[in-house]
């Protein structure tokens, strides 16, 4: 070889490739996952698993018996408090989510203490609650049997609630 002629290139090894590319696509995921992917917004419906700082929340559709929580506000962490009413606050890594029971007309629940909400149970036990009527629009509860409801200011939603296990 002589001096004027170029030194032909090294290619890299395979493994030095394949390495590169998991980097990469490691690097991707962990950008979409914890810094583009929107956390839960306003008037979606949330699975919520744990209680107080070990709350974890996830979207969910709103029909399913998981979705046991919707978000009726959402803040950035320098706003404080939730809207007056019986709103679960958990703070998210970005945010503070307001959350309000997703009871469904006709349906009963019962507590879980360990996930501070309400499941979906049979309507036969003493301490269930059965949802007869949902009124969107406003906080008032005279509509409701008894005027035995629950509002929210945000968004304005009436729960009217009936207790069929107690005599």
């Amino acid at each position: 070889m002589t001096t004027s002629e170029p030194r032909p290139r090294k290619l890299l090894p395979t493994w030095a490739v394949a390495l590169i590319a998991v980097l990469i696509a490691g690097v991707g995921f962990v950008l979409f996952r914890y810094v583009l992917a929107d956390s839960p917004g306003a008037a979606e419906c949330a699975s919520v698993t744990g209680s107080d700082d070990a709350a974890t929340v996830a979207t969910a559709d709103c029909g399913d018996e998981d979705a046991t929580f919707r978000i009726a506000v959402k803040k950035d962490l320098s706003e404080t408090g939730c809207p007056d009413g019986a709103y679960r606050e958990l703070w998210t890594g970005e945010n503070l989510l307001c959350l309000m029971p997703n009871f469904r007309a006709g349906n009963c629940y019962a507590e879980d203490d360990k996930n501070q909400s309400f499941r979906v149970s049979p309507c036969e036990g003493p301490d269930t609650i059965r949802i007869s009527q949902v009124i969107d629009g406003t906080t008032d509860p005279s509509p409701c049997p008894n005027g035995s409801g629950l509002g929210y200011p945000e968004p304005p939603t009436v729960f009217c609630i009936e207790t069929p296990g107690v005599s």
